[in-house]
């Protein structure tokens, strides 16, 4: 079973916000390229973090609540939240290494 699993504006509070851990949420949408780069990318590294932090993504543009909410104007956006507090943010494609160096720098 995958570590990256889909919230949507009704989940999101409980699946982000009330987690008293770490999560990474992938804004992303079916039409952007780099999205579709991204998202194998985040699925690889969250099996190898499972241990570490949980995992979700969301359609930006089919979920405008919680993409309007944390002011994503671009796509693919990584947030981390601690606690449901974001802690750090990246815009645009990265390699497993980037995303792994970035999920280091912020655990």
């Amino acid at each position: 079973m995958s570590n990256l699993s889909e919230t949507d504006d009704q989940k999101y509070e409980e699946a982000v916000k009330k987690d008293p851990g770490t999560v990474l949420v992938l804004f992303k949408s079916e039409w952007c390229p780099s999205c579709k780069r991204l998202f194998p990318v985040v699925e690889k590294v969250a099996e190898d973090y499972k241990e570490k932090l949980k995992f979700v993504w969301t359609d930006a543009v089919k979920n405008l609540k919680i993409a309007t909410e944390y002011g994503v104007l671009a796509i693919p956006t990584l947030i981390l939240f601690k606690a449901g507090v974001e802690k750090a943010r990246n815009i645009g494609y990265m390699p497993d290494t980037e995303l792994k160096a970035f999920i280091d720098k912020n655990l």
